[in-house]
C-alpha cells in the first residue's frame, strides 16, 4: 500500500513539475476560453494591420494621382491664402512694383517630390488676376526651401 502512495505521490509531483515547465495556453475571452475568438486570430490581426497602413498611406496623400494636377479642395484656407500672400511678396521683392496681395481665387496643387501649387491670385491694385506657380518641399530644411516658380499675369 505503501509503494502504491509513493508511486501516486511521485506521479504527482512529476506531474506538477512537468506543467510547470510547460507554457501556458493562451487564453481568450472573459473566462479563459482556450479557443480563438475570431477578431482574435493573429492572421485577421495582420490584416487589419495591413487595412490599417493602406488607410494611412491614402490618407497622407488625399487620393492624389503622383505628377497629376488637382483642383484645390478649399481655396479659402489659411495655408493656401498664404501661400498666395507670400507669393505676392515674393515677386515684390524681385520686381519691386508695388503689388498689393487681395486673396486667392482658385487654383490646383500637384503632388510630385514636394507640392505644386498653381495659384489664380486676385491683387488689390493690380490689373485683373496673376498665376502663381510656388514649390513647397515635403520636408522644410535650410537647402530646401519654399520657391516661387513663376509669378505673372493671368491673361
Amino acid at each position: 500500500m505503501r509503494t502504491v502512495f509513493l508511486l501516486l505521490l511521485v506521479t504527482g509531483v512529476v506531474a506538477v513539475i512537468q506543467a510547470a515547465a510547460m507554457p501556458a495556453a493562451p487564453t481568450y475571452g472573459l473566462f479563459g476560453d482556450p479557443r480563438p475568438r475570431p477578431l482574435d486570430h493573429p492572421r485577421i490581426q495582420w490584416l487589419r494591420g495591413r487595412a490599417e497602413a493602406e488607410h494611412v498611406k491614402r490618407r497622407a496623400n488625399d487620393g492624389m494621382i503622383y505628377g497629376g494636377l488637382s483642383p484645390l479642395r478649399n481655396i479659402y484656407h489659411p495655408k493656401i491664402q498664404g501661400l498666395g500672400q507670400w507669393a505676392v511678396a515674393e515677386h515684390v521683392k524681385r520686381a519691386n512694383d508695388g503689388l498689393k496681395f487681395g486673396r486667392v481665387v482658385g487654383g490646383e496643387d500637384q503632388l510630385v517630390a514636394g507640392m505644386n501649387y498653381f495659384l489664380l491670385i486676385q491683387a488689390l491694385n493690380g490689373k485683373g488676376l496673376y498665376k502663381a506657380q510656388v514649390y513647397e518641399p515635403l520636408e522644410e530644411s535650410p537647402n530646401n526651401a519654399r520657391q516661387l516658380v513663376s509669378f505673372g499675369p493671368a491673361n
